[in-house]
């Protein structure tokens, strides 16, 4: 807990001194709201209204999110995907496994490049868990978006 939290210090302080600098490829910010609890890697976060920030400066694979409190609630990364076709909105992709869900993925407002993030360990273990439940090898999890307001 102690360590998270100064990550956690680490990041907000090097977001403050690169003015909320971000990529080209990924919005400065977005906010959601979400109508559901999930994780965020192994980190449970309540439903509510979250506010998105790129932190990288060249990468743009970290993120931190943020409460409507404007509290920093936790710090990720992800790595550089590419959709089909761009979508004029910012929308996050849950995956849904049972009664949990995920986030999986950021996407930016008029770009077909996102970040992905890597799947936890309690994520996989959720999946193996339904897999046995359903007596079957693999579970594919539903996907859900939330865009942004």
């Amino acid at each position: 807990m102690k360590k998270q939290l100064l990550q956690i210090a680490a990041i907000l302080s090097l977001c403050l001194m690169l003015g909320g600098v971000a990529t080209a490829q990924m919005t400065r910010q977005m906010t959601v709201t979400v109508p559901f609890a999930f994780y965020v890697g192994k980190t449970a976060l309540p439903a509510g209204t979250y506010t998105v920030y790129g932190t990288g400066t060249h990468t743009g694979d970290g993120f931190l999110m943020r409460d409507a409190d404007g509290q920093a609630k936790v710090v990720f990364n992800g790595q550089q995907v590419q959709s089909g076709g761009s979508r004029s909105v910012a929308r996050l992709e849950f995956r849904r496994y049972s009664d949990k869900y995920f986030l999986a993925r950021v996407w930016a407002a008029g770009s077909n490049i996102g970040r992905e993030l890597q799947q936890s360990s309690l994520e996989r273990e959720t999946a193996q868990g339904d897999a046995r439940n359903l007596a079957q090898e693999v579970v594919k999890p539903e996907v859900i978006t939330v865009t942004t307001q």
